[in-house]
């Protein structure tokens, strides 16, 4: 237990200087596939760097710091003296922690579970690519999951082929991957702001790729933007 406390801190740290790094030098660049990919980037290091063991003849102030904050952590794992040895405070600690974690992924298979509900309930069709599209009745924004484009009657009748498009480029691009990905990420950081960012930030890059998507396809830039701000402002 102390060495995945010691795990998850050092891994939240890097997430947060990352995502800061990233926030001041690359987040108004408009190279929206690299910037996608130095976001997925920032959670696969804060994930490997943990794991880097940097050894020095002698330590400096905040490696020593470091090293006694780790040993007091893992003070859990030692038989002699377990219990006078680990802080009933940090037990306490680390099960609100497993609850968060619990809870956040308990709500995610919620939300799965939700998406399979409306794909079975609406009408299916298989596209020339490939992609499932899912038809329903009910009055819900246009989203795609995986191999699905769900898409409401009135949505399909009035701009069918701008919302088509828009969500066959999320597709093509796995951006359903992208999030999955930061869904995990979020698991084990629900306490990071950081990891919340991420993956706002990453959301809205999906969007842009899918938008700029749109418009190479010919769609009109002035009404494909009066249909953003329709769908915007849910009128």
């Amino acid at each position: 237990m102390g060495a995945f406390l010691v795990f998850i801190i050092k891994s939240t740290c890097c997430l947060a200087v990352f995502y800061l790094f990233y926030r001041l030098l690359l987040s108004r660049d408009t190279f929206h596939r690299f910037n996608r990919m130095a976001l997925l980037g920032v959670i696969v290091f804060s994930i490997a760097i943990p794991f880097v063991q940097l050894a020095a003849d002698e330590p400096v102030t905040v490696q020593r710091t470091a090293l006694e904050l780790e040993r007091f952590l893992q003070m859990g794992g030692t038989p002699v003296e377990e219990e006078s040895r680990f802080p009933s405070w940090l037990a306490a600690l680390f099960m609100i922690y497993v609850g968060g974690c619990l809870f956040f992924a308990g709500r995610f298979l919620y939300s799965v579970c939700q998406i399979v509900r409306l794909i079975r309930s609406g009408e299916r069709a298989v596209l020339e690519d490939g992609t499932r599209l899912v038809v329903t009745d009910r009055t819900i924004p246009p989203f795609s999951w995986m191999k699905y484009i769900v898409i409401s009657k009135k949505d399909l009748d009035e701009n069918g082929r701008e919302i088509l498009i828009h969500e066959l480029a999320h597709i093509q691009n796995r951006h359903s991957w992208d999030l999955l990905v930061a869904d995990i990420c979020i698991f084990f950081q629900w306490f990071n702001p950081a990891s919340w960012l991420l993956k706002q930030e990453l959301q809205n890059i999906h969007e842009y790729e899918a938008d700029e998507t749109v418009i190479n396809e010919g769609v009109n830039a002035k009404e494909y933007q009066l249909l953003l701000i329709k769908k915007a402002v849910g009128t």
